[in-house]
């Protein structure tokens, strides 16, 4: 659903390996975009979203060095030097996405491109699936939690952290007794994430849980979540609080009672 267009910036000397990448073809949601020049040119580093920087003719590492501070923060920059050119390169490699020795035959090119490109598009569709992700999340009423099985909260959605009144930053990381405002972890919630975890199935409960505001009744919604290896990590959870669904039950309850005295 995205489009991610990216914008090249191929500094240095005209070579072989900058045509073939201009012939290379985007991927699926991507397009792209060629800014040359021979010479640093700040204005065109500063538009960059990706910088190839050929250095045959690179005098020394300084000229690395303000390339470096021209791209933006983002832009990843790749390398393309001959193998006797070490002295060029930065002590600092952590703003230097790779390194191509150059020359390289066109297959190599092709394929050094194509795994820069793949793990460009393994990220955009990374960002995509968590902004779903967290949309979906932080748009209904409903309590949504990630625990692992110690029962640490890992991940919380929007409704979570106003109902406990807490951020997330507060939440993430911290066990029910904090995040509730009591003094002990409730052992019926316990209970029911061990069940989970031994039987691997979701689980249906209703559970009434100590707050510092009072008393409140969640029906939850308890599953497993499993590591790379198959084993249990922890337990997601959906909470419907039905603490005034229930009082008002209970109220029926007692007029019914009444009404038949």
């Amino acid at each position: 659903m995205y489009h991610c267009h990216l914008q090249f910036y191929l500094l240095g000397r005209a070579c072989s390996t900058f045509e073939t990448i201009k012939r290379m073809p985007p991927l699926e949601h991507f397009t792209h975009e060629f800014l040359e020049s021979e010479g640093l040119q700040e204005e065109l580093a500063a538009k960059a979203d990706v910088v190839l920087a050929n250095l045959e003719g690179f005098a020394d590492g300084a000229a690395v060095m303000s390339l470096i501070m021209a791209k933006p923060e983002k832009a990843e920059l790749v390398l393309l030097m001959d193998i006797g050119q070490k002295s060029l390169l930065p002590k600092d490699f952590s703003k230097v996405k790779d390194l191509w020795i150059a020359p390289m035959p066109e297959e190599e090119v092709k394929f050094r491109f194509l795994r820069w490109q793949q793990s460009c598009k393994m990220g955009k569709d990374f960002w995509q699936t968590n902004h779903y992700l967290e949309t979906a999340l932080n748009s209904v009423p409903n309590l949504v939690w990630y625990k692992d099985k110690n029962g640490i909260h890992k991940k919380v959605n929007d409704s979570f952290c106003r109902t406990v009144n807490k951020s997330h930053q507060q939440v993430e990381g911290r066990g029910h007794a904090y995040i509730w405002d009591v003094e002990h972890d409730d052992p019926a919630c316990i209970e029911s994430e061990r069940v989970v975890m031994e039987t691997r199935k979701t689980c249906v409960s209703e559970e009434v849980i100590q707050t510092g505001a009072g008393m409140r009744t969640l029906m939850t919604y308890k599953s497993p979540l499993y590591d790379l290896d198959g084993s249990v990590m922890g337990t997601a959870g959906v909470g419907i609080d039905v603490t005034q669904e229930r009082a008002y039950e209970q109220e029926i309850v007692r007029k019914n009672q009444t009404l038949e005295k």
